[in-house]
């Protein structure tokens, strides 16, 4: 009657093992508590994948799996044969300056007839009709020269914009890191959908991460200080990093995180380790 009961209710069986479990994974816990020690493991205390917001081809990817890069190390370049062109059009483009040189010196001479003409004309040597007609001509190339001035603001700003779209055919690691994946090879198209050129992780520091029972959790604060033990017989002083502010249904536990220094890279991510409390 009993086994007739769960094969009619198999939503009363799944949560009785899920109830298993979770009472199993709670004695384990507790268990380690009471000998002061729990486990936990050790990652990477940043972990980005590295993509660009421009489509195109991979044309060279400097990097390989395991190269330690700098912040601003060029990473992959796309193919920017079109870039290239567009930016020498544009530094021609802005570094021609003969139209404005014209509307200069255009600008100049009128200036020197109108100052005569007013001499002139304060002699009686110069009618009012030439005076204004100066002035006109003045007022005119003054004009074009403004323009000319706008142009070339406006051509030095194509340049600016082209450079920047050049530039942004090159990928560069915005932190120091090791690459630990490599997701794009030469020829390959970065997409939208598919951006990512390679996982770069930072390990000069690491965290440690533990599920602590919520009964010891309040032992925990950011910044206090507890030894770290690993299985090689090491040894190492963490900080709290961060405390959860929820605590798991099931395990009844909180997740910590600690982080240490690991300049030598002494330390792998993924080590197991144990917290004395």
């Amino acid at each position: 009657m009993f086994t007739n009961q769960f094969q009619q209710s198999p939503k009363t069986l799944q949560q009785l093992i899920i109830l298993t479990i979770g009472i199993c994974l709670t004695f384990f816990t507790f268990a380690a508590v009471s000998h002061g020690q729990i486990e936990g493991f050790t990652e990477p205390y940043r972990s980005i994948d590295l993509s660009s917001d421009e489509a195109g081809a991979i044309a060279e990817l400097k990097v390989e799996e395991g190269f330690d890069v700098e912040k601003g190390d060029v990473i992959a370049r796309l193919d920017d044969r079109v870039q290239q062109v567009q930016l020498e059009i544009a530094t021609e483009m802005a570094n021609a300056t003969s139209q404005l040189d014209a509307a200069r010196k255009t600008l100049e001479k009128r200036r020197t007839i109108s100052d005569r003409l007013r001499s002139m004309q304060a002699n009686g040597h110069a009618s009012d009709s030439e005076l204004i007609r100066s002035e006109m001509e003045l007022s005119i190339a003054e004009a074009k020269y403004n323009a000319a001035r706008e142009e070339s603001a406006i051509r030095a700003m194509e340049k600016q914009r082209a450079e920047i779209q050049f530039s942004r055919r090159s990928i560069t690691a915005p932190m120091g890191g090791i690459v630990s994946t490599v997701h794009r090879r030469e020829g390959e198209y970065l997409s939208p959908l598919r951006p990512e050129v390679i996982t770069i992780i930072q390990v000069d520091r690491l965290l440690s991460t533990f599920n602590i029972p919520v009964s010891q959790a309040n032992e925990f604060r950011v910044g206090k200080e507890f030894e770290l033990k690993f299985e090689s017989g090491k040894s190492v002083v963490a900080t709290v990093h961060s405390v959860s502010v929820s605590t798991d249904a099931q395990s009844q536990t909180v997740e910590v995180k600690l982080v240490f220094e690991n300049r030598g890279r002494i330390f792998r991510a993924g080590e197991i380790c144990t917290l004395n409390i």
